[in-house]
């Protein structure tokens, strides 16, 4: 027969020992017991415990393994009266978790070739991750007018590539007086879109938030967490969104870039570190989400992006909400008022009956602590769930009455939090990147562009022998140790000259990960790769018919190391990939006509640890042979250029934009640089057809 069920043995295990042996139980139901204890995903578990001679059995409710040693779950209760818009100081739960790191996306200049004092224009490596609005710093040699220590907005972005920048959002384009030799880099820290994205080799945790209102006590409440603060070092490496104090701890700054070896005070060093609280609100200025502003002795929060404030943040809702009063002396405060004063934030931790002490000095009373709202959650009444994916250190959670008026004694919410330590990215996972271009010098460690239209290349340039390939090639490696650089998949698009080696493919196989010594592949890990080859006409000036028969070339080896890379000594290459067409050509009346279309490939190279090297494990070209039927492989986005001689023998094939890729039996895509979906094109009407009627033999 069944016993009562026992409930509450904090730990069971001792508890059960005496009994287990006096009791003589069944050993396999203890067995049995122990495999739910340690195998259960709830917080607790039911032990049944047998004998061997008798009909009967005891139940036991015992914590389960997870719920007592589950380190990333706390839990707190609010209860009792809360006053209007006061913090529940006997609920802060205290938690150590990770805001993870952002990845900060750079681009070089030559501060010499690459920088026009007369229009103020900064040309770019690459720009396309920058946007008019960035926030963004500079370091290495640069241009008079810009230096290291000062953080700038990107003002204007004339084209892809180009840039102006001015010191405050809405102030005047710097004035850029005398270029300098060397080569300068730009940082981009906060967007006009956001923050920047999270690094998978260092992720943030993630927290689940639980907050169980058993009785709301007729307010709104908000959930709150506090990032970690450390007091600035010189010397020490600081990332993006961490927050820290002056050494004096009086002065609240948050940093705005990665930075390494910081020796240069925060006051000292905007380009690093900017004051949580700027200034005082003043009209006409611009307001970034988030920014925090004194006015009329409070302080203000910006909810939304105001380009150019003039109503008083008191009065303007949809743009500011009030944050904090300022610390004044003489007044009565209750535990869970919120203060600030000399440009940091106070919680008190009790009632104080005539302040007079500054709160920086009276650390029994006040609690320095910068409270902000948990960005992923909405005040709440009733129990509810929010989720986090934290953007910044934290140290503690707490609530908050959001509402006007003191909450009644009835109120009673339980605040529970879960974390999960979410793991770097592993290297081996799959990922795919995009080369809209493959015109680099030594790509990723230099992005300058190699091809130009001032150099004519060609085929017939005896001066550019394959033996020299690394004066005029692209370069582009993939280091298997760099999923930042080196996705497993990724799409090339050849861009470049009619040259027999264009493009050069590394493929290392030992990589300097520095203190922790060579890295090597994991044998059998593979790259992908979709060569899209459509050389730029302008680069050969008109040498060849380019963009009809040509012979550029993308060449693949296997190299050892980047020392082998620099030194030209990778042996030949395991793969060739070229323009030159044989058979794509098709009969229309009695003429012989090239499809003016990229030619694409797509190709797999396998790592071999037993040959220790990269091998070609397959690759083929995109059938764009042309066949009977209106289907195929068309760029609808850039349709194919006019022959570029037609001014001088005709043009001979004014059908030429509606030529694509065609064959039959194959449902060919889109080209992935027009159309990253990659759908298979259908025509779906009599329009569509129209569009294909001179490409159907």
């Amino acid at each position: 027969m069944p016993s009562n069920i026992n409930i509450g043995h904090a730990f069971p295990l001792e508890k059960l020992g005496s009994e287990i042996a006096r009791n003589e139980y069944n050993y396999q139901s203890i067995l049995n017991g122990l495999i739910a204890w340690n195998n259960t995903t709830e917080d607790e578990v039911i032990i049944r415990l047998t004998k061997d001679t008798d009909p009967w059995y005891e139940d036991y409710i015992i914590p389960s393994k997870k719920s007592v040693f589950d380190t990333s779950t706390f839990k707190c209760n609010t209860e009792g009266s809360i006053g209007a818009g006061l913090f529940a100081v006997d609920c802060k739960l205290e938690s150590a978790l990770s805001g993870g790191s952002r990845v900060i996306e750079t681009a070089t200049f030559d501060s010499t070739s690459d920088v026009n004092t007369s229009n103020e224009q900064i040309t770019l490596s690459d720009g396309t991750s920058f946007s008019a609005g960035d926030r963004v710093k500079f370091t290495g040699t640069l241009p008079t007018g810009i230096n290291t220590t000062t953080d700038y907005y990107i003002k204007d972005k004339v084209s892809t590539n180009v840039i102006t920048v001015s010191e405050t959002y809405n102030g005047p384009v710097v004035d850029l007086t005398a270029t300098a030799v060397g080569t300068g880099t730009i940082y981009q820290g906060d967007t006009d879109s956001g923050e920047p994205a999270i690094s998978s080799d260092d992720p943030s945790d993630l927290v689940t938030f639980r907050l169980s209102v058993n009785n709301k006590g007729n307010s709104s409440w908000g959930l709150y967490y506090s990032p970690t603060i450390q007091t600035w070092t010189s010397g020490e490496d600081y990332k993006y969104n961490q927050y820290v104090t002056n050494t004096a701890g009086d002065v609240l700054y948050r940093v705005i870039s990665d930075v390494e070896n910081s020796t240069t005070t925060p006051d000292m060093d905007s380009a690093n570190f900017e004051p949580v609280i700027k200034n005082v609100w003043t009209s006409g200025n611009r307001y970034n989400a988030g920014e925090f502003v004194e006015y009329n002795s409070k302080i203000y929060q910006a909810i939304a992006t105001v380009a150019s404030s003039t109503i008083i943040p008191s009065e303007d809702e949809d743009n500011f909400e009030f944050y904090a009063n300022i610390w004044t002396s003489g007044t009565n405060y209750v535990a869970g008022d919120y203060v600030y004063y000399g440009d940091n934030f106070f919680l008190a931790t009790e009632a104080i009956t005539n302040s007079t002490s500054l709160p920086l000095t009276d650390s029994d009373k006040w609690d320095s602590v910068f409270l902000r709202k948990v960005p992923t959650s909405s005040n709440f009444t009733q129990s509810v769930v929010f989720r986090w994916q934290l953007n910044t250190d934290v140290a503690k959670f707490i609530l908050r009455n959001e509402s006007d008026s003191p909450s009644t004694s009835l109120t009673d919410i339980t605040l529970k939090i879960s974390a999960r330590y979410k793991e770097p990215s592993s290297i081996y996972q799959r990922s795919v990147d995009l080369f809209s271009t493959s015109n680099y010098a030594y790509y990723p460690d230099n992005e300058r562009a190699i091809w130009d239209t001032t150099t004519i290349y060609g085929p017939t340039d005896t001066s550019r022998s394959i033996e020299n390939r690394q004066d005029y090639s692209a370069v582009m490696i993939f280091d298997h140790a760099r999923p930042d650089t080196s996705k497993t998949v990724n799409f090339i698009n050849y861009d470049g000259p009619d040259l027999d080696q264009g493009l050069c493919i590394y493929l290392p196989v030992e990589v300097d990960v520095g203190e922790d010594g060579i890295a090597y592949p994991e044998d059998g890990f593979t790259y992908e790769f979709f060569f899209r080859i459509w050389p730029n006409a302008s680069l050969t000036d008109s040498t060849t018919r380019d963009h009809i028969v040509n012979k550029s070339q993308i060449y693949v080896y296997s190299s050892l190391n980047r020392e082998n890379i620099t030194d030209d000594n990778c042996g030949t290459p395991i793969a060739k990939f070229s323009m030159a067409r044989t058979t794509n050509f098709y009969m229309f009346g009695e003429n012989v006509a090239i499809p003016d279309k990229p030619v694409c490939y797509r190709a797999t190279f396998v790592y071999s640890e037993s040959q220790k090297k990269w091998c070609t494990l397959d690759y083929y070209q995109l059938p764009d042979h042309v066949f009977v039927g209106p289907v195929g492989f068309i760029d609808p986005q850039s349709p194919a250029n006019l022959d570029i001689n037609n001014e001088v023998i005709g043009n001979i094939n004014p059908n030429a934009s509606n030529i694509g890729y065609e064959t039959a039996g194959f449902p060919l895509f889109q080209d992935p640089f027009s159309n990253p979906d990659l759908t298979p094109y259908r025509i779906t009407g009599d329009d569509d057809l129209d569009v294909f009627k001179n490409r159907i033999i």
